[in-house]
């Protein structure tokens, strides 16, 4: 089975709610329609950013079916169905799938871990076997899931075992490097770098495509990191990787987790709270973020002014 072979910026998705912490599906379109606008060429479903793990199985299929019925044709799109019930995990595969999805994707179980790589793809096995028609990426995010596995010996056995993997989305910022590997290993699979702060990185290491929060609404910065290094200017490069670090610094050092939910409504698309137990961002800290991304320039750096983002 083929990967996808994404180009560019998959935006890792929300979950929109309401201040009761109950899913709300009317922003869904106009968040889509803002990444299109921003020239994102995929989403990824439900994974950390969406708040997968802290949604209902029934949440989650109908936020899935939401996304699916926007997005269908205008981007790829990838759902997330990593759960503790590996039982559970086959079932949401099962549904994404006929919900014609291009890819599932699933972190591991993270309560009961597995031993090995092998136990692993074993695990996984229940997963590709409930959509056996739809490619599988694994989800290696070890600082969340805390399944440390060697991510190269794992990809050699699930080639090996399981018919519908076709790549890694590789959320481990201190091991990026590890693509070269990863490619000597499986130079057929597709492996999609997870960590905004280290783009940069990423595209020097050769990773064609990238999985993250913050393409939700500042795929422009991200654009222009690429833009400048394919064309030999690294100090500029650089300089808008700073950018984005700055970006993130701020928006964990005002909002905390919860910040990265509350960005949706500088662009305009107001997302509502995270669910507890990531701890919901109040006004105050909301405002102090958007005095902060004004007085750094963050607006004109991803093409929008200030206060037309309030609505």
């Amino acid at each position: 089975m083929d990967p996808l072979n994404f180009q560019g910026l998959v935006a890792a998705t929300v979950t929109p709610m309401d201040e009761r912490g109950d899913i709300n599906l009317e922003p869904i379109p106009r968040a889509l329609d803002y990444l299109e606008r921003t020239g994102v060429v995929g989403i990824y479903v439900l994974g950390s950013t969406g708040e997968g793990m802290l949604l209902t199985d029934d949440e989650r299929r109908e936020v899935a079916a939401e996304y699916v019925r926007h997005a269908k044709g205008r981007f790829k799109i990838v759902v997330q169905v990593g759960h503790n019930s590996m039982r559970v995990s086959a079932e949401l595969a099962a549904h994404a799938e006929s919900l014609g999805v291009d890819a599932v994707s699933a972190t591991p179980p993270g309560y009961f871990k597995p031993g090995s790589e092998t136990g692993l793809v074993e695990a996984i096995r229940e997963i590709v076997d409930a959509a056996p028609a739809t490619p599988f990426y694994y989800y290696h995010i070890p600082f969340l899931s805390g399944v440390v596995i060697d991510p190269m010996q794992f990809t050699v056995i699930a080639m090996d075992r399981l018919p519908t993997f076709v790549g890694i989305k590789y959320s481990d910022g201190a091991t990026l490097h590890n693509l070269p590997l990863l490619q000597r290993a499986a130079p057929g699979l597709e492996f999609l770098s997870g960590s905004d702060e280290a783009y940069l990185q990423g595209i020097a290491q050769g990773y064609k495509a990238a999985v993250g929060s913050t393409y939700n609404y500042a795929a422009p910065i991200y654009h222009r990191v690429r833009e400048a290094f394919e064309a030999g200017r690294c100090d500029e490069a650089r300089e808008w990787q700073g950018r984005a670090m700055r970006m993130i610094d701020t928006i964990l050092s005002t909002c905390g987790r919860a910040g990265l939910k509350a960005m949706m409504g500088m662009v305009g698309v107001d997302c509502g709270p995270a669910r507890r137990p990531i701890e919901p961002a109040t006004r105050e800290q909301v405002a102090t973020l958007r005095k902060e991304l004004t007085n750094m320039g963050w607006f004109e750096w991803v093409g929008l002014e200030a206060e037309a983002a309030v609505r």
